[in-house]
């Protein structure tokens, strides 16, 4: 696993109007804690962050200046639109150790049962595991081309990294193909009472029949 360098400064100010300024200038703020240390307020270039994000990397070497850490990226913040990063969160890692993520589920092929009228229903974008620090990929791969109608792709069956655990209950669906639904059309003959309307005749049957005239 080939792991990129990050380069990061200390961050001396906080609150509301620095951190509006920091991204203004094209910076965003983030945290780097545990494993014991102390938490260091840092600031990155937003570019380099968003490049990790869309290169899915998950662990990183944050250089700091004064010395690199190995870390994971715990959390990012978004605005209420979820579309500009607002916020960061580092927390420092050993190779050696397994950590807790949540990782993107990447979906390859086309199922069979497409062919006999199935859709690929997704349930789940993400898997959570418990994986060796060192064995950390981009994502994992679920390949779907062997689904026909009606069959699905459960969590035990993802390939998942060597060493690394399963979280979610082993039975839950990740993905299945289902049948597409297709609206019933019941339209009635010219003519057709409507369902559930008595037939012509057992109507005027059931008509009063009409009182004759009386005499003046």
């Amino acid at each position: 696993m080939q792991i990129p360098v990050l380069k990061a400064e200390r961050r001396t100010n906080s609150g509301t109007k620095a951190m509006r300024k920091l991204r203004a200038n094209g910076g965003l703020p983030g945290v780097l804690y545990g494993r014991g240390g102390e938490n260091i307020n840092l600031q990155f270039s937003l570019r380099d962050i968003e490049k990790l994000v869309h290169d899915a990397d998950h662990v990183v070497e944050l250089d700091i200046g004064d010395g690199k850490q190995t870390a994971l990226v715990r959390g990012l913040q978004r605005d209420f639109m979820g579309d500009h990063l607002q916020h960061i969160d580092f927390i420092r890692i050993d190779l050696h150790d397994k950590v807790r993520l949540k990782l993107p589920l990447k979906f390859v092929g086309t199922p069979r049962g497409a062919s006999h009228g199935g859709l690929l229903e997704v349930m789940r974008g993400e898997v959570e595991v418990h994986c060796p620090a060192s064995r950390i990929p981009k994502f994992i791969e679920v390949e779907v081309t062997q689904l026909e109608v009606d069959q699905a792709v459960r969590f035990k069956d993802l390939n998942l990294p060597e060493g690394a655990d399963l979280i979610p209950n082993p039975e839950g669906l990740v993905v299945k193909c289902a049948q597409a639904r297709r609206a019933t059309e019941t339209a009635a003959a010219p003519g057709a009472p409507a369902p559930g309307a008595p037939a012509p005749a057992a109507a005027a049957a059931a008509k009063p029949a009409a009182k004759p005239a009386g005499k003046k």
